[in-house]
């Protein structure tokens, strides 16, 4: 369990943002723009700087799926994370987002995967901005044989994907069993497992299918903290949100040391800061951490 608790209660609206679909979802942040995902895989861009609630410009991503063939494939977009890697001299750097919204798997591995998506951006004489994107690259993880390499099975099927830059690393996060009261077997505790892989390289090909075979490390840490939404990777840390606007599931934020392999912090009290709102996924600006929640809000963490 962590003993270093964070007291954020003093976190405060960064800014309001118009909401184009009624699930916000997913948020990375690349120089002075917050690309935030809606459920179904839509992304509405907006300024940072000027803090404007009106979006720049909105556009699908090429992973944008409303349902086909079933709910399980719907897109999400519940995580994202920019990298630093350019495709084909891009200014704006891959993302990757986390895709899918069924707790099992198929025949090709879990139906939570990762997206790569290569955006464009285009400005025109005026400085209107539009965009459009493109999936370069799906990555999903087929469940079997982990004793084999003397891993476990990456919980339960529903994990999320991060990207460590610094070190070329793809991370699964995921947990022992759901993050739902009522999944967790009386007497135990959940714990959230953290296993690590090489990320591919796009010339690898658009698919990309990964097994215990490629497992470089994994490691776990005992947590009840519940509902698990949305995150990211800075200076070797994943900053990952928990929470919803109920007593049951306080809004929360966990900090895993991935060079000490454990869960290094705990971010708590922030219920009221958020004013009653969802919290769902995270990044940095400017050395703050920015969490936006599904209500259109952008909060910034102070402890």
């Amino acid at each position: 369990m962590c003993n270093v608790y964070l007291d954020g209660k003093s976190s405060c609206l960064y800014m309001e943002f118009e909401k184009i679909l009624p699930s916000a979802q997913g948020m990375a942040i690349w120089e002075d723009r917050a690309y935030i995902l809606y459920d179904t895989g839509v992304c509405a861009v907006y300024d940072l700087k000027s803090r404007k609630k009106e979006p720049l410009a909105q556009f699908p991503l090429g992973s944008y799926n409303a349902g086909t063939p079933t709910r399980d494939y719907l897109n999400h977009a519940n995580s994202c994370m920019f990298s630093d890697i350019h495709y084909q001299g891009n200014p704006i750097p891959l993302l990757y987002v986390v895709i899918g919204t069924g707790t099992g798997e198929d025949e090709d591995g879990f139906y939570y995967r990762c997206a790569v998506e290569n955006i464009v951006r285009t400005v025109d004489g005026q400085g209107i901005e539009t965009y459009t994107a493109e999936t370069v690259q799906v990555i999903s993880y087929r469940s079997g044989g982990e004793e084999d390499y003397r891993y476990k099975r990456p919980g339960w099927g529903c994990p999320a994907f991060l990207i460590d830059c610094r070190t070329r690393s793809l991370y699964m996060l995921s947990a022992r069993y759901r993050t739902k009261y009522g999944c967790v077997p009386e007497g135990e505790h959940n714990a959230y497992m953290i296993t690590r892989f090489r990320l591919p390289e796009i010339d690898e090909g658009n698919w990309v299918q990964l097994s215990a075979a490629d497992i470089l490390d994994q490691f776990s840490a005992e947590s009840d903290v519940m509902f698990t939404q949305g995150g990211t990777i800075a200076d070797g840390k994943i900053y990952y949100t928990f929470g919803l606007p109920r007593r049951e599931y306080p809004v929360t934020i966990l900090v895993f040391d991935l060079e000490k392999r454990n869960l290094c912090a705990q971010i708590g009290n922030l219920d009221r800061a958020f004013r009653e709102e969802e919290i769902e996924c995270c990044d940095f600006y400017e050395g703050r951490l920015l969490c936006n929640t599904s209500d259109g809000s952008i909060f910034e963490i102070i402890v």
